[in-house]
């Protein structure tokens, strides 16, 4: 039961009566209503939530599900009954009721339609349903308090009862939106952690004062019994509601979702067709069967959820996770929509019943008896429903056997048009090694779902690790252009079309991940810069350089190697002061590591510094250090490129021509001992011949002694 969102007057005319016997006066009985209505029970359910739903996830689940059926979803129907089973409720409410459902029908089309829509009316589900369970609290605190003649409960304090209902819902809703959303579905505000602390503390202490205040007020004037039912409901909102501020708090994550669809939602379900049977009960006098009743609820639940994905998936070929969803969000929505519009305790009719135990019958809205065959299409309506519920519980269990193979394919029997199903069989074939289901699996899903991030991500590093490379570039081609923000698949998308020569390609996806996440993409940062470098825009190359150290952890691997190419960046730039700088950070931290490789590459770096500033003798002995430390590393390839670049050196300062030729031969034969080196030994091989061709016959005497002129070039001074 739902309230309007401005706080309802109260009056005198709406109050009860106190009882002469001082006895309180219940909907059912006392024990019935404290846990039921008013939501005493919820303690130690919320404890199974919190503590033991979590080692347990899998049966809850399937408990969930089960207790949908014949809870959750019949209080949808609920809603349906009041404004539909009498034709006076049908004329009162048929404006609401077109138009709400128009709407619905027109976002289930549009969204179906387009799936990337489906986020905007999850969050909003999720963001609505915990107002929608506090309008129903407060709702009810007002109707025991009129029930049970608390008049003190005036204008005033009306409304500042509803801002203590309020606050909670405010607190939770800051949680929800405290930082990025962990969940592909929700959407988040993304409030700073201080001003979520802030915004929770307050609250909470506003909460306390107004709490207490009204609480001391109201017992002052009518005693523990009258208040009692009104202050466990304030209670219970804060039960529901504040331990999702607290985790926030706690810096830990809130699982939104669990607060629309976990166990907040059965104790909000149970309390709806505590208030609503008792209402119909009421509305219909000696007409009254229960049993029929159930059944109605029952049919109509499962008639508002579950035909429509199954249709919509078997029929037309869409993924049925995403339908089944919709139709979760959208009828939600509508039962919000409606539910506001039909329980309102200003109203006469729900006041009669609610609030003064007073009977809502009305011998003109008796319908007359329906035909046979009326009655026979229901019964054959309500088994239908039936085997659909359970055939539809039999899929999900089966389904949820994620490690399972055998029972993942018989629900894809049930259903093949599952993404989800089939994600989950993707995983459990590739825990079993078999990549070829999973791989298979995994296509079908995206076929399915285009917008199921986590299997394009996984069928896309599948593709990278088989070296499929091509498939793979169009693959993460396709994966962009539905989730063109998803900041992974934006820096693999540049890897591959830099692989594939589209460097233009590769430049957009690397620049625009940067966009989205400029803190957060190291090595997109660091790629870039290699691309500028190519392109001759060493500024940007710098500027790129130092953000993407400024974004790695400062114990990564990669941060030597990145600070060697800052320093070349700065060198294009001829800000030799930095690059110095640079270099000779990367130089220390190698030798301080251990790490000769890097080393040497630094003390290369450095020497060539100090040649473009005219050093020669310090130039020289650089040079000379980089190769021993290159020779201690016993890398190949590190070897080769340091007596390469000694080879440019000796050659642009004159050297002797047998010590550049020693150095091109020296060169050109540890590159050709890594596989590393056969895309650089063509330019070696060029220079060493060049250098081959100005000695003539006396190259093959260098050969010849080539340690031993090599050690002298290693010698040589200037």
């Amino acid at each position: 039961m739902a309230t309007s969102s401005v706080p309802v007057v109260v009056v005198a005319s709406d109050a009860a009566p106190p009882s002469p016997t001082g006895t309180l006066r219940w909907l059912y009985n006392a024990p019935t209503d404290l846990l039921i209505g008013c939501g005493l029970g919820s303690l130690p359910l919320l404890f199974l939530t919190y503590f033991v739903e979590p080692h347990f996830t899998g049966q809850f689940a399937v408990a969930f599900y089960a207790v949908a059926l014949v809870c959750n979803y019949p209080h949808y129907a609920a809603t349906w009954h009041r404004a539909c089973a009498r034709p006076a409720d049908r004329v009162r409410y048929g404006r609401v009721l077109a138009w709400s459902a128009m709407l619905t029908l027109a976002a289930l089309l549009l969204i179906h339609a387009h799936p990337p829509l489906l986020v905007w009316a999850f969050t909003l589900y999720v963001f609505w349903s915990p107002w929608h369970y506090t309008g129903q609290n407060y709702g009810l605190a007002l109707m025991f308090a009129r029930r049970n003649g608390v008049t003190v409960l005036d204008q005033t304090l009306t409304r500042w009862l509803w801002v203590a209902f309020a606050l909670p819902y405010v607190m939770l809703l800051t949680a929800f939106n405290s930082g990025s959303s962990a969940d592909p579905l929700l959407l988040s505000a993304g409030v700073p952690p201080a001003v979520t602390s802030l915004l929770i503390g307050v609250g909470g202490l506003l909460f306390l004062t107004i709490s207490v205040r009204i609480g001391r007020t109201v017992i002052n004037r009518h005693g523990w019994r009258a208040a009692g039912p009104t202050l466990a409901l304030l209670g219970t909102q804060a039960l529901w509601f504040i331990p999702a501020a607290i985790i926030a708090l706690a810096g830990k994550t809130v699982l939104q979702v669990r607060y629309s669809s976990g166990m907040l939602a059965v104790l909000h379900s149970a309390q709806y067709l505590w208030v609503t049977s008792y209402y119909a009960h009421r509305e219909s006098g000696a007409r009254w069967r229960p049993w029929r009743y159930a059944l109605f609820l029952f049919a109509v639940g499962i008639a508002l959820f579950l035909p429509g994905p199954w249709v919509a998936s078997l029929v037309c070929g869409v993924d049925f996770t995403t339908s089944f969803l919709t139709f979760t969000a959208l009828v939600n929505i509508h039962h919000f929509i409606l539910d506001g519009a039909v329980w309102k305790l200003r109203e006469p009719r729900v006041a009669a019943v609610l609030v003064q135990d007073g009977a809502a019958t009305d011998n003109t809205d008796i319908a007359p008896p329906k035909p046979i065959w009326h009655k026979l299409g229901l019964a054959a309506a309500v088994v239908g429903l039936t085997l659909l519920a359970g055939l539809d519980l039999v899929k999900f269990v089966l389904g949820g056997r994620l490690t399972n193979t055998s029972d993942l394919l018989q629900a894809l029997r049930l259903n093949p048009n599952d993404a989800l199903i089939t994600a989950r069989l993707a995983r459990a074939a590739l825990a079993a090694g078999d990549r070829l289901r999973a791989r298979e699996a995994l296509e079908r899903t995206i076929a399915l779902n285009p917008y199921d991030a986590d299997s394009q991500a996984m069928l896309g590093q599948m593709l990278i690790e088989q070296g499929e490379y091509q498939a793979a570039y169009r693959h993460y081609q396709a994966f962009h252009e539905h989730l063109p923000n998803n900041v992974t698949a934006l820096v693999n998308l540049g890897t591959l079309a830099a692989q594939q020569g589209a460097e233009s390609d590769a430049v957009a996806a690397w620049e625009r991940a940067v966009h989205l996440d400029p803190d957060g993409q190291p090595i997109a940062w660091a790629n870039l810069g290699d691309a500028y470098m190519r392109a001759g825009r060493p500024q940007d190359a710098a500027q790129a350089y130092e953000q993407a150290l400024r974004s790695l952890p400062p114990a990564a691997a990669q941060r030597l190697e990145w600070m060697l190419k800052l320093g070349d960046a700065y060198l294009n730039l001829r800000t030799f002061d930095q690059a110095a700088a640079s270099y000779a950070h990367a130089f220390d931290a190698a030798q301080e590591a251990g790490n000769a490789v890097l080393a040497s590459s630094a003390a290369t770096r450095q020497a060539g510094l100090d040649a473009a500033r005219q050093n020669l003798p310090q130039a020289i002995a650089r040079f000379q250090l980089a190769l021993q430390l290159a020779e201690d590393s016993g890398d190949a390839y590190a070897q080769g490129a340091a007596w390469y670049e000694y080879a440019l050196l000796l050659a642009q300062q004159a050297a002797p021509a047998e010590f550049v030729y020693a150095a091109c031969l020296q060169a050109e034969a540890h590159f050709g001992e890594t596989p590393r080196g056969a895309a650089v030994k063509p330019t070696v091989a060029a220079r060493r011949a060049a250098v081959e061709h100005k000695l003539g016959a006396q190259a093959a005497a260098i050969r010849a002694r080539l340690r031993d002129i090599s050690t002298a070039a290693r010698r040589w001074r200037p």
